[in-house]
């Protein structure tokens, strides 16, 4: 038996579309940050362990590669950690953060123009050689 009889024909590759605002990654992330914090290994989509928001005594909420607060870092105690994750993930669903949201959100569309002119360019490149 073959593989097409086994397996049949190959079907068409839905590509998903579908990119998370800002707010629905930092969402996503406070409730990853909540699992690590309880001891749970966290994974992003390539399997590899996700960074805690707190290390080296430093809290540094992130979107993806960009920090929530441009660069810059709220200092914690060792022990303090879920107190302190507690509050931003209240103070956002308060809406708090919507501009710093908003920000990020255009952040990444200026990164996401940039990356697609970089591939043209480079797929140009490709073809004139």
């Amino acid at each position: 038996m073959g593989f097409f009889d086994t397996y049949g024909k190959p079907a068409n590759v839905k590509k998903v579309d579908k990119k998370l605002s800002a707010e629905e990654m930092l969402k996503k992330g406070i409730e990853q940050q909540e699992k690590l914090l309880n001891g749970e290994q966290v994974l992003n989509a390539k399997g590899k362990t996700i960074r805690s928001w707190f290390r080296d005594g430093r809290f540094i909420p992130s979107v993806g590669v960009f920090g929530l607060f441009d660069g810059k870092a709220y200092s914690f105690k060792k022990g303090d950690e879920k107190e302190m994750l507690s509050g931003f993930k209240i103070s956002f669903e308060a809406g708090e953060f919507a501009g710093y949201i908003k920000v990020l959100d255009k952040r990444r569309e200026e990164n996401t123009a940039k990356l697609i002119y970089a591939k043209k360019a480079n797929k140009e490149l490709k073809l004139t050689k």
